[in-house]
């Protein structure tokens, strides 16, 4: 299914995912003309560096340690007698200085180089890399590791970098060494489909937060409608919590997001709703209604991603409106946003 999703599409999921609507607006990729994620990915960072060197690099103190004439910070005092820095009239001094070379600028140029390393990237996008790449000289490129983006701190001024340090990451994470040892190769991540079951989810709960702020939305924690004698044992129940609940005035709606390749079940030649799927549903409503006690309607809705298909299913089980739908990825984009309005329009 995954590879039939349009290449900017993918980038909107992203986007929306991140919560990094203001940011990727900056970027706009209506008019790159390319089919694969890594030259997407590659243009993405060459317009975001630009821009932040425009707007000026964030900038840190860094710790220096140097001979110098005249005294700054604190004088280390037996390595400048050792060195007889006196007598030339210096001292050694450990001094901060102001210097661009920080975490999140190192991490941009690493990004940058590596991916001008990746085989099978655009020619003219290498060479806007490497360009780019040799234009920050005063910072260094350590090896992209987790580790490194668990080390940034970034202010509220700084939210921009916060977007660009996402598509990073997802680079880091997507980047596999040749195996002739010669470079990169890009992993395709939307082959893992348990990462992109998260991207899904988190794209819909940010997108209905965006365009539909009149509701109450948020993912929330759903307790057994359960007893014990011995309430222990309540410990040991799996725990609830919806993707999605959209709550107005009239009525609640309980979303959960679903990514699989085949939106259906097969069971010899008959197509089958996920059974799995459903019961987790129904038990979130059941659920939900005894403990809150709601007297307004609670429905479900168990929505999957497609390619050039629609799903409208519609059922009242126990009093209780549940619905299969489908959205269709491969769209244009204004489409999918259409799509999805429109499947919550009576909320």
């Amino acid at each position: 299914m995954h590879t039939a999703i349009p290449i900017k599409n993918i980038y909107y999921l992203l986007v929306y995912s991140w919560n990094r609507l203001n940011e990727g607006e900056v970027i706009d990729v209506s008019g790159i003309d390319c089919t694969e994620l890594v030259d997407l990915f590659s243009s993405v960072l060459i317009r975001g560096t630009k821009h932040i060197i425009r707007r000026g690099l964030t900038q840190g103190y860094e710790a220096q340690s140097n001979a110098i004439s005249g005294i700054r910070g604190r004088v280390n005092i037996s390595h400048t007698a050792r060195k007889l820095l006196i007598q030339k009239g210096q001292t050694h001094c450990e001094y901060d200085e102001i210097s661009p070379n920080t975490i999140e600028n190192q991490i941009l140029k690493s990004t940058l180089v590596h991916l001008s390393r990746v085989k099978k990237i655009d020619a003219n996008l290498r060479t806007e890399l490497i360009s780019l790449s040799q234009k920050l000289k005063a910072i260094e490129t350590p090896q992209l590791r987790t580790s490194l983006f668990r080390k940034v701190q970034l202010h509220g001024n700084s939210r921009y970098y916060k977007f660009l340090l996402n598509i990073c990451e997802l680079v880091a994470n997507s980047l596999l060494i040749d195996e002739e040892g010669n470079g990169y190769k890009f992993k395709d991540f939307l082959r893992d489909e348990r990462q992109m079951a998260r991207v899904f989810e988190e794209f819909l709960f940010n997108f209905y937060l965006h365009e539909r702020p009149d509701l109450s939305i948020k993912k929330e924690k759903i307790k057994w409608n359960a007893t014990a004698k011995n309430p222990d044992h309540l410990t040991f129940l799996p725990s609830m919590e919806t993707d999605i609940s959209l709550r107005s005035a009239e009525k609640t709606l309980i979303i959960d997001a679903k990514y699989y390749k085949e939106t259906l079940s097969k069971f010899y030649d008959t197509s089958r709703v996920h059974s799995g799927n459903l019961y987790q549903l129904f038990a979130y409503l059941k659920n939900l209604k005894k403990r809150d006690n709601i007297e307004t309607p609670i429905e479900g809705m168990l929505l999957y991603p497609a390619i050039k298909h629609s799903l409208r299913l519609e059922y009242d089980i126990q009093g209780h409106r549940i619905q299969i739908c489908t959205v269709d990825l491969a769209a244009h984009w204004s489409s999918i946003k259409d799509e999805l309005k429109n499947l919550v329009y009576d909320i």
